[in-house]
């Protein structure tokens, strides 16, 4: 049996609550196929063709380059060829910086962050139609919904970076 790297990776996982294996819904699992998000201006456009050229790079811990990349390198590399901000590679360090954003006022380029056991071990970009991109451990670098599962419960807040920071 051929696998196919064609598609979005679907996997089961596993639910406490069910007492068992469950498969996702395939629209809110990580995906390198870029969703159709409409039409952007000016900086978030220039976002989303950053972004989206590292659709696909694999993970890897304490990686920022297109051979490998974690979450928070994917941040801060993103972040400096878009905007000229230099950021720490910590999920954690970077969720201390710009202004609190709430879920609904949330836009393109605003950093959305989740937490396990308590401490924010994740992060992302904010692309619009409740999509941000980040460089999951499964998949890479992907579109995930903010209502997938992990991220809809571990949703720690968002921030919003200016250019001073």
């Amino acid at each position: 049996m051929a696998l196919s790297a064609c598609g979005p990776l679907v996997r089961p996982y596993y639910n406490r609550d069910v007492g068992g294996w469950v498969m996702p819904n395939s629209s809110l699992t990580p995906t390198a196929i870029a969703p159709k998000l409409g039409p952007l201006s000016g900086d978030a456009e220039r976002l989303r063709k950053v972004v989206e050229s590292y659709l696909g790079v694999p993970y890897d811990f304490g990686g920022q380059s297109k051979s490998g990349m974690d979450c928070s390198g994917f941040i801060r590399q993103v972040f400096s060829e878009v905007y000229g901000i230099r950021l720490p590679h910590s999920s954690a360090a970077i969720y201390d910086r710009g202004q609190f954003v709430s879920r609904a006022e949330l836009r393109p380029g605003d950093l959305v962050f989740f937490k396990n056991f308590g401490f924010i071990d994740h992060g992302g970009i904010y692309m619009g139609k409740n999509y941000f991109i980040h460089s999951a451990t499964s998949v890479g670098v992907s579109y995930s919904t903010l209502d997938a599962p992990y991220f809809g419960d571990h949703y720690a807040g968002a921030r919003r970076l200016t250019g001073g920071e």
